[in-house]
C-alpha cells in the first residue's frame, strides 16, 4: 500500500519530548513474551497539536520524518494515515473545531510495535457507524481498523476529563524485529 498526500508545514505543534535510542521505551504491548524484540531504532515522540488542520500536518510531517529516521519507512504510511484519522477526530469532535482546543499526540516504537496514542478533552467515546454513500465522513474509524492490528480506547488520567484513542501496528515478518 502506497498513500501519497500532501503535507504542510510544521506550524503550531509544540514538542514535548522526543527520545531515539536503541533501547525498550514504555508503550509496548503488554503480554505475549514472544513479541520479537526490534532491530531498528526505538523511539518515543509528544506532542501537544493546537486543533487546527495545519497543525495536524505539521504533527504528521513531524512523525512521518520520525518514522523515516528510525527505519520505518515501509510502514509510514500506514501509520501516519491512520495517526492523522485520529487527529483530525480529535480536532473535529474532541475539541469541537474551536481553534483554541488542544490534544495531544504520542508515538512509541518498541519490541516490534508502533503505538500512537492521541488525547483529547472529550469524553464522548468514539465508536465507527455505517456510513451512506453519500456521506463525507463516517468511514474513519472503518478505516483504522482495517489498517492496525488492534485499537482502542481508554479514560484520562484520574482527576482530569477526556479520553485517549490509541492504535497498535504489529511489525512482525521481517520489518522492525529481529
Amino acid at each position: 500500500m502506497n498513500v501519497q498526500y500532501p503535507i504542510a508545514g510544521l506550524r503550531g505543534a509544540r514538542a514535548i519530548s522526543l527520545v531515539s535510542s536503541g533501547r525498550e521505551v514504555g508503550g509496548r504491548p503488554r503480554g505475549d513474551a514472544q513479541v520479537p524484540v526490534c532491530r531498528m531504532r526505538d523511539f518515543q515522540m509528544a506532542a501537544v497539536v493546537p486543533a487546527r488542520a495545519d497543525a495536524v500536518a505539521g504533527a504528521r510531517r513531524q512523525l512521518a520524518g520520525l518514522l523515516q529516521n528510525s527505519g520505518l519507512s515501509e510502514c509510514a504510511d500506514t501509520v501516519m494515515l491512520a495517526a492523522q484519522e485520529l487527529m483530525v477526530n480529535a480536532m473535529v469532535h474532541g475539541c469541537g473545531n474551536r481553534p483554541d482546543g488542544r490534544f495531544s499526540m504520542r508515538a512509541t516504537h518498541g519490541r516490534g510495535c508502533v503505538r500512537v496514542e492521541v488525547e483529547d478533552p472529550s469524553t464522548e467515546q468514539p465508536h465507527p457507524r455505517p456510513a451512506t454513500s453519500d456521506e463525507v465522513g463516517g468511514r474513519g474509524l472503518h478505516l483504522v481498523d482495517a489498517l492496525v492490528t488492534r485499537w482502542g480506547t481508554d479514560h484520562s488520567a484520574p482527576g482530569s476529563t477526556g479520553k485517549t484513542v490509541w492504535f497498535e501496528l504489529d511489525l512482525l515478518g521481517g520489518e522492525g524485529t529481529s
